[in-house]
Parts: structure tokens; sequence; C-alpha cells
């Protein structure tokens, strides 16, 4: 339940700032791990990681919300992680793939008015259509541009997983982190092992091949990104409003931005800072917008 407004605790802003830094560093080390394995494999391996520690805490769904539990399912987990990490795999630069993973927030929107029928005030339509705008003017930017095909996977993976937090919320099943997470690996794992044996002919040698820090960060998606950082925003989000939560999180592109340039050596143009700051900015007013409710749903997973 969310209580009237109050000042966030300085554990609970340590907390943010926690997750922040965690999921920023974790689309660094996801892009650095493509670079030595396929990424049906890398998908595969961070999920088997969460099943293993977690999966015991997998809780039953009444028969009758399977379809639609499914349907979420298929968007958060396989859907979403997969064709982000294709599209990551396929991108020479991390930074504007991190713009485009933010555009999950404005797709909920747009999703939630047509499936669930919710009013959107002008903001947040107007924070939807400049998020958007965003991402679009980035494309104009040669070093973008060459990367078009990347660039609209992983907007493409974002929008299904706007999709799958809308579908959250219309099941309304009354779920745990821990066995939300759970249920995510259940269907990643196994699903991007089948893509790996049936596309990826080359993924045990590659396997074979990685380096330990490839593992490492493998591991550290898995525990600390999927697992550590979930709880803490599962928590967070039952304690204050998503427009009061959501402003800290718009520091994690900003962190992977700057680690991409330092560590991987981006290219980062000013026109893709520019188009980054005008997505942020759409990002913010719908968080800013967002209406108060007494319940919410536990979030499925990291969009990243």
């Amino acid at each position: 339940m969310i209580h009237a407004s109050r000042p966030i605790a300085p554990l609970d802003f340590l907390q943010l700032v926690a997750v922040a830094l965690i999921w920023g560093v974790n689309n660094v080390l996801a892009r650095v791990a493509l670079l030595e394995l396929p990424p049906f494999l890398v998908v595969a391996a961070r999920f088997a990681v969460v099943l293993v520690l977690i999966g015991w805490r997998i809780r039953p769904i009444p028969r009758a919300k399977w379809p639609a539990f499914a349907l979420m399912l298929c968007c958060v987990g396989p859907v979403h992680f997969g064709i982000q990490f294709v599209g990551l795999h396929m991108a020479r630069d991390l930074a504007p793939m991190v713009v485009a993973m933010q555009l999950w927030a404005p797709a909920s929107v747009v999703f939630a008015m047509l499936l669930l029928h919710e009013h959107a005030s002008r903001l947040r339509l107007a924070g939807v259509a400049i998020a958007f705008l965003g991402v679009a003017g980035m494309t104009f930017d040669p070093v973008v541009f060459a990367q078009w095909g990347a660039l609209c996977l992983v907007a493409t993976a974002a929008c299904a997983y706007g999709l799958g937090t809308v579908m959250v919320r219309w099941i309304g099943t009354d779920m745990d982190v821990w066995s939300m997470q759970g249920w995510i690996a259940l269907a990643c794992s196994p699903a991007m092992i089948a893509a790996t044996l049936l596309f990826e002919p080359q993924a045990a040698q590659a396997a074979a091949h990685a380096s330990w820090f490839v593992w490492g960060a493998i591991a550290f998606a898995g525990i600390v990104s999927s697992i550590g950082a979930n709880a803490m925003i599962f928590g967070l989000v039952q304690r204050y409003e998503v427009s009061r939560t959501t402003p800290y999180l718009l520091a994690t592109p900003i962190i992977s931005f700057t680690l991409a340039g330092l560590w991987l050596g981006d290219h980062i143009t000013s026109r893709i800072i520019l188009g980054a700051a005008v997505t942020m900015s759409g990002v913010a007013l719908v968080a800013f917008a967002e209406r108060r409710f007494r319940a919410v749903a536990p979030a499925p997973a990291d969009a990243g």
C-alpha cells in the first residue's frame, strides 16, 4: 500500500542510488558479455542462475489466469530479453541502445490506454510523444543511423516490456518479487536454451573460450541485478509513489553512457546526447504525471 507522501528515508534513498548504479553497470557488463558470447546463450545463462537460486520460491497461479499470465511472462521474459540482447549484440555502440531501453515507460502508458482503458492526462501523453521523438531524433545521427536495425530491435523489446508491465496490472496476481522473478527465469532460460541450440551453432565453442570476467558479468546480472536490485525496487514502489522513485532511476542511462564512453570507447555525439536528454525528459514527464495508486502491482523484472 502507498501512503501519503513522506520524505524518502536515508536508507531508501541509498537503495534507489544502488539500483540505478547496478542497472547502469549491468547494461555495460551485458555488452561486454556479448562481445564473447552469442545473445541467446547470455540470456539463458543469466536466468539459469536466477532459476537455480530462487526457483524454489515459485508459487502456483490460478488456472483461470494462466492465458493472460503466460502472455505477460512472454512479454517481460523471452520476447523482451531475447529481442533486446540480439539488438545489443548487433549494435556497435551501447549509448543509443540504452536510450531506446527507456521506451518501456511511455509504451506502458499507450498499452494501458488501449487494454485497460485508462485515462491519460495531456501531460502523460506529452511525455510519451517526447520520449519517442527523442529516440527517433537520434537516428538522424550518422553513428546511430548505421545501427538503426539494432536500435529498432531494442526499442521493440522495450515496448514488449511495457506491454508486460500493463499485463501485470491487468492480471492483478498477488505475487511477491521472488515468485515473479522465478517465473520469469522459468520462462526465459529453457526458451533461450532452445533458441541457442537452433540459432547459435557456435555457442558451445564460444562458451568454452569465454573469459572468467564474462561469466562473472553474467553472474552479476543474475544475482545482483535480477535478484538484488529487483528486491530493492519492489519494496520501494510499495512505500513510495512511482513519480518519486522513477526520477532517481533516470540516472541509470547516465551511468551506462559514462561507462560506455570510458570503458568501451563508444562514440557519443552531441546529437545522441540531445536525443537522450529529450527521451529522458519524456520519461520524467510520464513519471511525474503518474496517478497515485493505493496499491502497486509487483514490478516484473528490470528492463535491462
